[in-house]
């Protein structure tokens, strides 16, 4: 599960966002400045320890879908500093360092287990100032494991997403996703 707080966040997710897109090669053709992303869904991962959030945005830019996985944590990751993209203030639980979620070990282990167990996306809910759960966030993106790929040792993110392209759910190995306005799954990320 996952406790989401209405608070203000400085730098905003879509400047965040924005700022690892433009490092990133094959982004380089699309326009991901903050103003011209538009946000179209997103997940979570579940942390059982709870000390970690994992999220995971899907933004477009103009016609090119892309998904963006991040970790929060309130200090920063030991021999993490190449995958820190920023740090960010949390109005309610204070300054925040902003991972690169594959270069975050909880974020890998995580996704591996998702897809290994045939795990489903982390459950959100809205909270207050002192974080009590006042209701279940609906309108997010809707992620499952399709079960262990034999012989896979890794676990990759599909950082640009092909929405034209349906998945099948009985192959293993996959995270596939679908959410508001996306009829067909899609595959998030794969077991290689």
């Amino acid at each position: 599960m996952a406790d989401i707080y209405n608070a203000e966040l400085n730098p905003g997710k879509l400047d965040v966002i924005s700022a690892w897109l433009t490092k990133q090669a094959w982004a380089a053709e699309a326009d991901v400045a903050p103003d011209s992303l538009q946000k179209v869904s997103s997940y979570r991962l579940d942390d059982p320890e709870g000390k970690v959030g994992a999220e995971i945005h899907i933004v477009a830019a103009g016609d090119r879908v892309f998904q963006v996985p991040l970790t929060y944590r309130s200090a920063e990751l030991a021999g993490a500093d190449k995958h820190l993209i920023a740090t960010m203030e949390h109005s309610i639980l204070g300054k925040r360092w902003v991972y690169a979620g594959m270069g975050d070990p909880l974020f890998r282990q995580r996704l591996d287990h998702t897809i290994a167990t045939a795990g489903t996306s982390a459950k959100q809910y809205q909270v207050d100032d002192e974080g009590n759960r006042i209701e279940e966030i609906t309108d997010v993106a809707h992620a499952w494991g399709t079960g262990p790929l034999a012989g896979a040792e890794d676990v990759q993110v599909l950082y640009e997403l092909n929405l034209d392209s349906p998945a099948e759910g009985s192959d293993a190995g996959l995270l596939l996703g679908r959410w508001s306005g996306q009829e067909s799954a899609v595959v998030l990320a794969v077991m290689v």
